[in-house]
C-alpha cells in the first residue's frame, strides 16, 4: 500500500531514488495530482500505462523546472518562447515538434510532444533535483474523475504504488490548457482550461482558435495531448447537465430523490427544500466564481459518486467564456456516452 509523505527535502531525495530505479509515484500539481515516471525510462513510462490501464495512442505529458531544460526535449519558436515566458511556470502545455530523445512511447508515436512547467513549489522542486524530465498523467484510473488530494489517489492507485507525495489539495482543480503551438503563426488550444482564451489573446495580441473552430471540421485530428477524447473524466454514476430552472423544480419536489442535484452555487432557497431531498443537494461554491467551482468540481464529484445515486444532476454552466470553457468542456465528457 502506498505511504503518504511529505516534502521533506530528505522525502524529495527518496523520490528521486525512487524514479532513478524506475519506480512510479504520485505528485501534487497545482492543476491535479500526476502519476509520475522518468519519461526517459521506456520500462518506467510502461508503468504509467499499466498502472492507469490507459491506451498506448493517448500522449503522455513532460514536465520539466525551466524553458531551457524544456528545450533538451522539443523545437521553441517564437511563439513558444513568448508562451513559456507569459505563463510558465504554471497551468499550460505547449505541443511542439519533439526532439529524438524524447521516447515514442511517450508521445504515441507522434512527431510532437507535449511539455509544460508545473507551478506547484514542491513539484518544481522535485523537478530541479532530477537529471530527466518527468511524464505525469493524472493518477486515477483512465477516464474517470481526476484526482485533487492524496487521499483521492490512495483511493483509486493506492494498491498499485509506493509513494505518495502529499502536497495538499491542489489549488486550481482541473487540469492545464493544451495548444499547439508548432505553427509560430496559428496558436490553437486543443483543450481549455485555467490559462483561457482571452488570456492568451489579450498577452499575445493574435486571434487563437480551438480544435472545434479550425477550417476543416472533417479533418481527423490525431490526439496530440491527453484529455482530448469526447469521453473523459467520468464518475461510474451517469452524469447529465439540466438547466438551473429544471435542476430547481426536481429540488423542490421529491421527484429529486434517487438523484444527486448538483448545484453551481449554493441554492439560496436549500431551507425550503423537501426533506428528503435536501441530503440530496450539493453545490460546488458558495458564491458562484467559476475559480472555487473550478477547485470544487472533481471532489464534489468523487464524492458524490462513491453515494450510489442513480444520477448525478449538474447545473449547465451559463456561459462558455474564460474559465467556463474549461468547466464547460470537463462536464461534457463526464456526462458522454
Amino acid at each position: 500500500m502506498a505511504e503518504r509523505l511529505k516534502a521533506t527535502p530528505e522525502i524529495l531525495e527518496v523520490c528521486k531514488e525512487a524514479l532513478e530505479q524506475s519506480q512510479v509515484i504520485a505528485v501534487p500539481t497545482e492543476t491535479v495530482y500526476g502519476l509520475a515516471a522518468n519519461a526517459l525510462d521506456l520500462s518506467a513510462v510502461e508503468k504509467i500505462f499499466k498502472i492507469k490501464q490507459r491506451p498506448f495512442y493517448d500522449p503522455l505529458i513532460l514536465h520539466i523546472d525551466s524553458i531551457e531544460k524544456a528545450q533538451l526535449f522539443c523545437q521553441f519558436n517564437s511563439l513558444a518562447e513568448q508562451l513559456a515566458k507569459f505563463f510558465w511556470p504554471g497551468p499550460l502545455t505547449l505541443v511542439l515538434k519533439k526532439k529524438p530523445i524524447v521516447p515514442d512511447l511517450v508521445t504515441a508515436n507522434l512527431d510532437s510532444v507535449a511539455i509544460r512547467s508545473p507551478q506547484h513549489p514542491i513539484f518544481q522542486k522535485l523537478l530541479k533535483i532530477l537529471p530527466f524530465p518527468l511524464a505525469a498523467p493524472s493518477a486515477n484510473p483512465f477516464g474517470y474523475i481526476s484526482p485533487t488530494s492524496a487521499e483521492h489517489v490512495e483511493t483509486s492507485l493506492g494498491d498499485q504504488i509506493d509513494i505518495i507525495l502529499d502536497g495538499s489539495n491542489s489549488s486550481i482543480g482541473i487540469e492545464s490548457t493544451i495548444v499547439d503551438a508548432r505553427n509560430p503563426e496559428k496558436l490553437a488550444i486543443l483543450r481549455p482550461g485555467p490559462i483561457t482564451q482571452e488570456m492568451l489573446e489579450a498577452r499575445l495580441k493574435i486571434k487563437v482558435c480551438s480544435i472545434d473552430s479550425q477550417a476543416d471540421s472533417t479533418e481527423k485530428h490525431p490526439l496530440r495531448g491527453p484529455g482530448l477524447l469526447k469521453s473523459h473524466y467520468s464518475p461510474q454514476t451517469p452524469l447529465e447537465l439540466i438547466s438551473l430552472e429544471s435542476l430547481l423544480k426536481l429540488a423542490q419536489n421529491e421527484k429529486g430523490v434517487g438523484n444527486a442535484l448538483l448545484f453551481l452555487k449554493k441554492p439560496s432557497a436549500l431551507n425550503s427544500f423537501p426533506s428528503p431531498v435536501q441530503k440530496n443537494i450539493y453545490w460546488l461554491s458558495e458564491d458562484g466564481l467559476d475559480l472555487n467551482i473550478a477547485q470544487n468540481l472533481y471532489r464534489q464529484m468523487r464524492m458524490i459518486d462513491a453515494k450510489a445515486y442513480d444520477r448525478i444532476l449538474v447545473e449547465r454552466l451559463p456561459t462558455e467564456s474564460g474559465l467556463y470553457s474549461a468547466l464547460t468542456d470537463r462536464l461534457k465528457k463526464a456526462a458522454y456516452s
